[in-house]
């Protein structure tokens, strides 16, 4: 598999029966993380983001979804425990969109925004982006809010599958968007880091911007894909 598979959910499409759906699909120690939830939306978003990579990581290594396990970086990145694999995901969610991506042999990152969120403090431009991005988003004038989320999510996207935490400074992570096709780049602190990665930006729904980043300079194709969800149903592990 040299592509990179994505797939989202709206949470609106899981069942109604969402604490039934936890304890079919959710460990013990899950279940308690999901039950401390105390938003109904970020309840489910965790909830359709295990519930996606149980059965697309499964699909993908040939195991059910309920007898293979992950763990967590120390950043929070999730990497396949066992069976031993080369396979890789990533798992991204924000205003009741998640997106589950999975590589094989490289490392994936994958980060959702919502692009109707509150305009942020401008101010934050030269705190995060490089002088070059923040003349780009300078240059959009009053789009310059959804300019700045871009930028902001290629480079949560980068950080994820890289395993790294936002102590990295991110105004030294550099990104051009000629013709739209996101390339990074590294200057400052970040200067001697592997500048061969490949990203897309895609938009699954008006609302909802998506970053995909992957290891390596291509030959690769990212593709978005809506979640089956009969898969819920039909993959409901045993227990």
């Amino acid at each position: 598999m040299d592509d990179v598979r994505v797939s989202y959910l709206d949470i609106a499409d899981l069942h109604r029966d969402a604490d039934g759906l936890a304890r079919a699909w959710l460990r013990e120690e899950e279940h308690a993380r999901f039950t401390r939830y105390r938003h109904d939306d970020d309840r489910l978003m965790f909830l359709a983001g295990r519930v996606m990579a149980r059965s697309i990581v499964g699909a993908a290594i040939g195991c059910p979804p309920g007898s293979w396990r992950w763990r967590e970086g120390p950043h929070g990145r999730p990497e396949i425990d066992e069976p031993g694999t080369a396979l890789r995901f990533n798992i991204a969610h924000s205003a009741g969109l998640v997106a589950c991506a999975i590589a094989d042999g490289r490392d994936v990152g994958v980060d959702v925004e919502d692009r109707q969120r509150p305009e942020t403090d401008r101010q934050i431009v030269s705190r995060y982006c490089s002088p070059a991005e923040a003349a780009d988003i300078d240059a959009h004038g009053d789009a310059w809010h959804d300019r700045f989320l871009i930028y902001w999510t290629l480079k949560e996207a980068y950080l994820k599958a890289r395993g790294l935490g936002i102590s990295v400074h991110l105004s030294d992570i550099s990104f051009t968007l000629d013709d739209d096709v996101p390339r990074i780049g590294f200057i400052g602190s970040l200067a001697d880091h592997d500048p061969r990665w490949t990203f897309s930006l895609l938009r699954p729904t008006p609302r909802h911007l998506v970053a995909i980043a992957s290891e390596g300079d291509g030959p690769v194709a990212h593709q978005l894909a809506p979640f089956d969800a009969s898969a819920i149903d039909r993959d409901r592990p045993h227990r």
